[in-house]
């Protein structure tokens, strides 16, 4: 039978909870690293769908702010006819009133 001291016994069972926990740690950091690499991949890619969107909102609103300068005008001129067709109606509208009046306005 071979004496082992108690001391020995404890010691060994130390060293070799430390060694299981390294290694655990180890396999630990492995995984996190994995994830840190996984997570850096998605935020490029968000990063990068982010900035899509901003050219995107930035592209429509510029066709927003053009379409709108083109429908001011266009609203402008439509005014412009409007009031143009309203003189020339008020002109027809006084020279039948005329013309009535001169044909003696009676039947």
């Amino acid at each position: 039978m071979v004496y082992n001291p108690p001391m020995a016994d404890d010691l060994q069972s130390q060293m070799k909870f430390i060694v299981e926990q390294q290694a655990q740690f180890a396999a630990d950091i492995g995984a996190l690293k994995e994830m840190i690499e996984a997570h850096s991949r998605q935020l490029e890619s968000l990063t990068s769908n982010v900035r899509q969107l901003i050219e995107v909102n930035m592209s429509l609103t510029h066709h927003l702010e053009e379409t709108d300068r083109r429908l001011g005008a266009r609203i402008e001129q439509l005014a412009e006819a409007q009031a143009h067709s309203d003189r020339r109606l008020d002109a027809l509208i006084d020279t039948v009133v005329k013309l009535v009046r001169r044909n003696g306005g009676a039947s």
